[in-house]
């Protein structure tokens, strides 16, 4: 997911508001915020998983320097 497929959702509430039954918008908010949650999640697992090699090259040169 990227902040151009939220905003593409969050666009979408937007032109629904008035339009569509209470339900059917709840379901798009809804929606967006599974968007948001996946996009958190995804820079998450980026941020662990760059930590994690940056912490194995730090140890590496522990153990070169030894």
């Amino acid at each position: 997911m990227n902040s151009t497929a939220l905003l593409k959702k969050l666009i979408v509430i937007e032109r629904s508001i008035g339009m569509a039954d209470n339900a059917k918008l709840r379901n798009l908010v809804y929606d967006a915020q599974e968007c948001l949650l996946q996009m958190q999640k995804e820079r998450a697992d980026r941020f662990l998983s760059e930590a994690w090699r940056e912490g194995l090259s730090r140890l590496e040169l522990v153990g070169k320097a030894s």
